[in-house]
């Protein structure tokens, strides 16, 4: 029509980004004439794509006009159960990468993030030869999305449940326990739900809570029925323990009872004694 404007961006545009190889998790070594508008170790430091992979490749740029980005540097000791590779720490991620000599993961920094015309990306390819696992680009989508959408429950619950041999420690020492040599039970466990009323803090009384483990197959779920029946039965009684009451029927199955989570919120506390993977699905 006359007078209408043409977008300098469309198909062919985002095909190039798709080629070019960006997507969530690509890691990218801006050169000096890129913009990084914070402080930045151009010969230390790189940049690690936030942004989902289908807004990264989208045709629309009126809609999804930017790409996020976060520093990372690489990391001098690298362990699969620390806090951060687990996802436990909330500001900080470890990313496993393969292609960079004497590095096994880069520390992605969740205060560290800023965005960028996605115009850039058409014209730019991000690093080819450093890479991260499929695995390891859907935990930090994971880890992502835990930091956004933590929950809060009442202090109250909180202090309850964290007292020495209490609730939180008892399951919490399940889910360490080994499945397998050098694997831990969490692992077979996809995602961790939690009810709880009343939602305020209490000054006397109980909260009621209920607690739902989604387990990947049976044997997981045996065990940690298993682990959590002995421990855990002061809490199911009538008055409770240490001001909780457990409406206990702790596991399903993911394979056959998925929608048995439905009307649970993710118990984000625990997300990294979950599968990350499970929660990026989970949030996206």
């Amino acid at each position: 029509m006359p007078g209408e404007q043409r977008s300098d961006f469309g198909v062919a545009e985002a095909r190039r980004i798709h080629t070019a190889g960006w997507r969530q998790g690509s890691i990218f070594r801006p050169p000096a004439d890129f913009p990084v508008p914070l402080e930045f170790d151009r010969d230390r430091e790189m940049l690690v794509v936030c942004t989902q992979s289908c807004t990264v490749v989208s045709e629309r740029i009126d809609k999804d006009p930017h790409i996020e980005f976060l520093v990372a540097e690489p990391v001098k000791k690298y362990s699969q159960r620390s806090q951060e590779a687990t996802g436990k720490n909330l500001r900080q991620f470890h990313l496993p990468i393969s292609g960079l000599p004497g590095t096994k993961a880069l520390a992605c920094d969740i205060n560290r993030r800023f965005f960028v015309d996605r115009r850039e990306c058409v014209r730019r390819s991000p690093e080819g030869g450093i890479t991260a696992s499929e695995e390891g680009v859907r935990n930090i989508a994971g880890w992502i999305a835990r930091y956004y959408t933590r929950i809060a429950l009442p202090n109250e619950l909180v202090a309850r449940a964290k007292v020495k041999d209490g609730l939180f420690e008892n399951i919490q020492k399940a889910l360490r326990a080994e499945r397998s040599p050098g694997q831990e039970l969490s692992t077979a466990v996809n995602r961790i739900g939690i009810n709880w009323s009343p939602n305020s803090d209490l000054q006397g009384g109980f909260y009621q809570v209920d607690l739902l483990f989604l387990c990947t197959d049976a044997d997981a779920e045996d065990q940690l029925h298993s682990l959590l029946d002995d421990d855990l039965s002061p809490f199911t009684r009538n008055d409770g323990h240490d001001g909780i009451k457990l409406a206990w029927d702790t596991t399903v199955r993911t394979t056959t009872f998925i929608s048995a989570f439905d009307g649970y919120r993710r118990f984000t506390e625990w997300d990294h004694l979950s599968n990350l993977g499970e929660v990026a699905e989970d949030d996206s």
